[in-house]
């Protein structure tokens, strides 16, 4: 449930400021296939891989934590 809800709240995040998938796995080096997977809740990000997106994102990392925000059911 975890990661399924840590995946929803990063994809949230993503969506708000207007990236794309491809974008993102372009600039962080990473498939389109593996961000996915993350946002799906179907593979863990690695620590290093949340302080890319959170500095891609120019987010403070605790942002992908916060999960009163997250979408229902996530």
């Amino acid at each position: 449930m975890f990661q399924s809800q840590l995946g929803a709240r990063i994809k949230q995040v993503r969506l708000s400021l207007g990236f794309l998938q491809e974008d993102v796995a372009e600039i962080l080096g990473m498939s389109r296939v593996a961000i996915g997977y993350i946002e799906q809740g179907r593979r863990a990000p690695k620590l290093s891989t949340l302080y890319a997106l959170a500095n891609l994102y120019e987010v403070d990392i605790r942002t992908f934590f916060d999960f009163q925000d997250a979408p229902p059911g996530a």
